[in-house]
């Protein structure tokens, strides 16, 4: 028994690329620059799309995967392969979280001079 048909798939993506435009602009996502928007509105949806994924997205999925990791290394205290396995989980995990936080921190220095903010480098980095 298939519980993906191709009909739900579809049903699922068309629902989700008619209210995605919704939640982006109630997320505050998208500026309102309304019919002139310039490069600075740009600079600024960018810099909102990399705020919104880094913080609202990688941050609480790093924390449920490490969480998840943490209860397989508590559970598999007995089993050495399982043990190792996720002892490497939180290695990869590490890894990959500071990856993430060295490229936000890379992007967010090329979107500060772009846009040329009074702010502070700090305070538009943990804007």
């Amino acid at each position: 028994m298939k519980i993906f048909t191709q009909k739900k798939v579809t049903a699922a993506l068309s629902f989700l690329l008619l209210v995605l435009p919704l939640i982006s602009r109630g997320a505050g996502i998208v500026p309102d620059c309304g019919a002139d928007c310039g490069f600075r509105d740009l600079m600024q949806l960018a810099n909102n799309i990399i705020h919104f994924l880094f913080y609202d997205v990688a941050i609480p999925l790093t924390v449920l995967v490490f969480v998840y990791s943490g209860g397989k290394l508590v559970l598999n205290q007995d089993k050495e392969g399982a043990w190792k396995e996720a002892k490497g989980s939180f290695e990869n995990i590490g890894w990959g979280f500071a990856y993430m936080l060295g490229s936000y921190v890379l992007i967010k220095t090329v979107i500060y001079f772009f846009l040329n903010t009074d702010a502070g480098f700090y305070t538009f980095l943990v804007q």
